[in-house]
């Protein structure tokens, strides 16, 4: 894997959901490299910042030489990056981390709580290139802040908004249950899926409660693990996460993307949330 550090061009600054900013970059080798799921540490000039702010990288497009970042403005490193506009540079480190590993014949269902379907559009195309059958679901706390249908094309997207303004009234993990009852996810079925999930500690963790209660296994499960990160290259450990089988794993390394099963739930802290 190819890691450089260089300066992207702006080309492109959009708001696709409320409270967040999409900024489109061209750097063809980043373009190129990148895996969906892996990250990169973006480089801020804001005053009295320090470290560069890690984002995965939300889609790629080789061809044009692009690939997009989507990310909620929360400080002082993200409103500086917000206000970039067309013809700005910004500073590339990666890409970095493990991305998802997406080969497989299996349906596939992506579920994102809030800014975690900022990772999908990138897995959904490739998980539909490889020819297979994509269900999205994606939560947030009120329609204005899911992402549009349309930057998920070929995916099945159904909805949950905590306040009821679009789709299921309720967490977007209820999904799992009311859309996909055994025996269609039981392994012993001979059917199965393989799930692919990105959003807050505490919404992964009732993830996994919901998931074994399906028959679900935790191997078939990946998730995108948010973690504090400060070096992004496994320096700083300040993005260590617990390992089922005891001692912690780096999240900048190792991830972000992980089987479910490699993962303390019991251990693991909501280090963003609360």
């Amino acid at each position: 894997m190819s890691i450089a550090v260089a300066p992207a061009v702006v080309v492109e600054r959009s708001v696709p959901m409320a409270g967040a900013v999409e900024l489109v970059v061209f750097h063809p080798p980043s373009a190129s490299a990148v895996v969906p799921g892996q990250f990169f540490q973006l480089a801020v000039g804001a005053p009295h910042t320090l470290l560069r702010r890690p984002y995965s990288a939300a889609w790629s497009d080789p061809k044009s030489g692009r690939l997009g970042f989507i990310f909620n403005v929360v400080g002082a490193g993200s409103a500086w990056l917000s206000e970039r506009d067309e013809g700005s540079e910004v500073d590339l480190l990666g890409p970095l981390g493990r991305g998802f590993e997406l080969d497989g014949g299996r349906p596939a269902v992506c579920i994102a709580g809030g800014l975690g379907i900022a990772v999908f559009p990138g897995v959904a195309q490739a998980l539909v290139a490889r020819g297979r059958k994509v269900t999205m679901l994606e939560g947030a706390r009120t329609s204005a802040q899911l992402l549009p249908a349309d930057r998920l094309p070929g995916a099945d997207v159904r909805t949950a908004t905590d306040d009821g303004s679009r789709g299921h009234h309720g967490s977007v993990v209820d999904l799992i249950s009311s859309h996909f009852p055994p025996p269609f996810t039981g392994e012993g079925q001979g059917g199965g899926i393989d799930l692919f999930a990105c959003g807050p500690t505490p919404m992964l963790q009732a993830l996994i409660d919901t998931a074994r209660r399906q028959g679900i296994s935790p191997p078939s499960i990946q998730v995108a693990l948010e973690t504090p990160m400060g070096c992004g290259v496994g320096t700083c450990l300040g993005c260590a996460a617990p390992r089922r089988e005891g001692g912690y794993l780096l999240t900048c390394q190792d991830g972000p993307c992980v089987r479910a099963d490699r993962i303390d739930w019991d251990r693991m802290q909501d280090q963003f949330h609360g």
